[in-house]
């Protein structure tokens, strides 16, 4: 027996007609009369009795369509429990993140998605992008984000926006009233800048460059909190995506000096595995972010 059989065998029961039952199913009704057939055959058993006015079920056709009720309602239980899994939000979401993105923009997005959705129990981890790629492929981390694109084999990059590099001072600095700095200032002015114990042979992660505007290095950081504390109390100028130190310019604790053109624009990434689709959990947070970092720009550019 097929199911579409016992389908048009339950219409035509219902209706207590060929004919009827032929336009229920959407088939002819010399189609739904040799479907009958094949499964009286089948079953060796009369499903109807036939006369010139009605179609009537027989004892066997009776406790056919019983079974059959419960058959199909089975098959609708079990289509609304996958719907049901599909559209609920829950679970683990193991996600790895920069300083760029933990001190502001992922708490946000968090928050937001945890109010909506509070089966989902999150796990936030800090670290450099290079572990975060190779926790990825290994499935430990369900989402990265990060600064800058990448290139590792089975991660998938994508943009959520962009947020330029800027140099900044508190209240306390020589630097703050005047709000401008120029080349002689970068190297008569400390900074703190990022650097990691046993990492020191790569790029520095505030992607300041050097090679165009030397700068005096007045202390060093690996968590970038510190660092921007560090300069709103105005012990050193800081070099950071704007993005992130946003409430600390609103607030006037910090201010961002022009005067020098740096380039540096932030390319704010996620990353996930390449070969594997994403939980709803997953996507619905980096859609989120990618909201609160549009409109966080917007405003930026508003001000300004």
């Amino acid at each position: 027996m097929e199911l579409s059989d016992l389908r048009y065998f339950l219409n035509v029961a219902t209706v207590k007609s060929f004919s009827k039952g032929a336009a229920l199913s959407h088939v002819s009704p010399p189609a739904i009369s040799k479907t009958i057939q094949k499964l009286e055959l089948e079953l060796s058993v009369k499903l109807f009795t036939r006369t010139t006015r009605r179609v009537i079920l027989t004892e066997a056709g009776e406790r056919l369509r019983k079974r059959c009720l419960k058959i199909f309602d089975e098959i609708e239980g079990a289509r609304q429990d996958l719907e049901e899994v599909h559209s609920t939000v829950c679970g683990d979401l193991r996600v790895g993140a920069m300083e760029v993105f933990s001190i502001r923009l992922l708490p946000l997005a968090l928050s937001q998605l945890l109010r909506a959705h509070p089966r989902v129990f999150s796990e936030s981890h800090e670290m450099v992008p290079q572990e975060m790629e190779r926790l990825i492929v290994d499935g430990r981390l369900d989402v990265g984000f990060t600064i800058g694109a990448g290139s590792v084999k089975g991660v998938a990059y994508q943009s959520l926006g962009r947020s330029p590099g800027v140099v900044v001072c508190g209240r306390g600095h020589p630097l703050y009233r005047r709000g401008r700095i120029n080349a002689a200032d970068l190297q008569r002015h400390p900074f703190v800048a990022p650097r990691f114990l046993g990492m020191e042979h790569l790029p520095g992660l505030d992607q300041f460059p050097e090679d165009k505007h030397p700068r005096k290095i007045g202390a060093t950081i690996e968590l970038l909190q510190m660092g921007v504390q560090l300069a709103s109390e105005g012990n050193y100028l800081g070099f950071f995506p704007e993005v992130c130190v946003r409430e600390y310019l609103d607030r006037k604790r910090l201010r961002a000096l022009t005067g020098v053109h740096f380039g540096v624009s932030f390319d704010l990434q996620a990353l996930t595995r390449a070969d594997a689709v994403p939980k709803r959990s997953v996507l619905l947070l980096i859609e989120t972010l990618r909201e609160i970092i549009g409109t966080s720009h917007r405003s930026s550019r508003n001000r300004s």
